[in-house]
């Protein structure tokens, strides 16, 4: 029996003599290696723009309110409207100021300023007052476009009862024609609509002014 053939272990491998150099590929500078994405961003859902003197900016919210078609001032009427007014208000509560329009014409609408400290006393709400303000600008658009904004409220029982139910197209056409106004004259009509039926009983007063690009709404306490 031969004796087996021994073979002495192989030698390991010699270190390689190359190395790949630290940092980027040759033709890669900083500038093309891409960075870590951005922070998602989340945009804001309602405005939180806060004025000064405890004015509350609520403009953002109003502008996407007014641009639906089927919105028209005094329909339905708003809640304010009859709802009773507080049993104690003082007189002459505020300093009064004033809201810009959001441009040189009326049918772009007017800055939203609420400040809850000084009319939740009177008795107007939040949603009071966007309301007011936003239909505003409505019915200026609506003048433009020849539609009234304030003829079309449902008129008073008792002129109801005096012309009767199925009054004639000649009896209602005077009517009718004073009711084509400007947009300045629709919007002061809606404007006074809102004095008589809530602000004034609550010691409010609101009333349209022109300015240098525009106009203004003057807001005081009686």
């Amino acid at each position: 029996m031969s004796n087996p053939i021994y073979f002495p272990p192989s030698d390991p491998p010699p270190p390689a003599s190359f190395a790949p150099p630290l940092g980027p590929p040759p033709g890669v500078t900083d500038e093309t290696i891409p960075s870590e994405p951005p922070p998602a961003y989340y945009p804001q859902t309602q405005p939180t723009n806060q004025a000064a003197n405890g004015f509350i900016d609520l403009t953002p919210l109003s502008q996407v309110m007014s641009l639906a078609e089927s919105i028209h001032p005094l329909d339905p009427p708003p809640e304010c409207f009859s709802t009773s007014t507080p049993i104690r208000i003082r007189s002459h509560s505020f300093e009064s100021f004033w809201i810009p329009s959001l441009g040189p014409r009326l049918a772009s609408g007017f800055q939203i300023l609420y400040n809850p400290d000084l009319l939740e006393h009177h008795g107007i709400s939040q949603d009071d007052w966007v309301r007011l303000v936003r239909d505003l600008g409505v019915a200026a658009r609506l003048a433009e476009q020849g539609k009234p904004a304030v003829a079309n409220r449902p008129r008073p029982p008792e002129i109801l009862s005096r012309q009767g139910l199925y009054s004639s197209r000649a009896q209602t056409r005077p009517y009718d024609q004073a009711f084509i106004r400007t947009p300045v004259d629709e919007t002061r009509a809606l404007i006074a609509v809102w004095n008589e039926c809530a602000l004034e009983r609550r010691k409010l007063r609101v009333s349209l002014h022109a300015k240098e690009g525009g106009y203004q709404l003057l807001v005081e306490a009686l």
